[in-house]
């Protein structure tokens, strides 16, 4: 449930985010046509960067607001490969 309420609010972060990029560019397009198109597809690229940060904390705003606790581990448990401690224990034959 968590994963899809962060899902729901990066779409529509992101769909705010690139039609304030869109106004941004109009403005800019008005009063300098040449560099119009260039700053469009600069603030495109960067709305995705801009509205995810943004989406988590909105999200886990709205998980604690309906009084659950925010996931914050990733799943896997014993089969993840990702940490170094995983990385070593696998290298010694260790299994946890």
């Amino acid at each position: 449930m968590q994963a899809v309420t962060l899902i729901v609010t990066f779409v529509l972060t992101a769909a705010v985010v690139q039609f304030a990029g869109f106004l941004i560019s109009q403005v800019i397009d008005r009063v300098w046509p040449t560099a119009g198109l260039l700053t469009f597809l600069i603030l495109f690229l960067m709305a995705y960067g801009i509205a995810w940060p943004i989406a988590v904390r909105i999200a886990e705003w709205l998980i604690r607001r309906a009084g659950y606790v925010v996931e914050t581990e990733q799943s896997g448990g014993v089969r993840r490969r990702d940490s170094m401690e995983s990385y070593m224990a696998d290298r010694r034959g260790v299994s946890r």
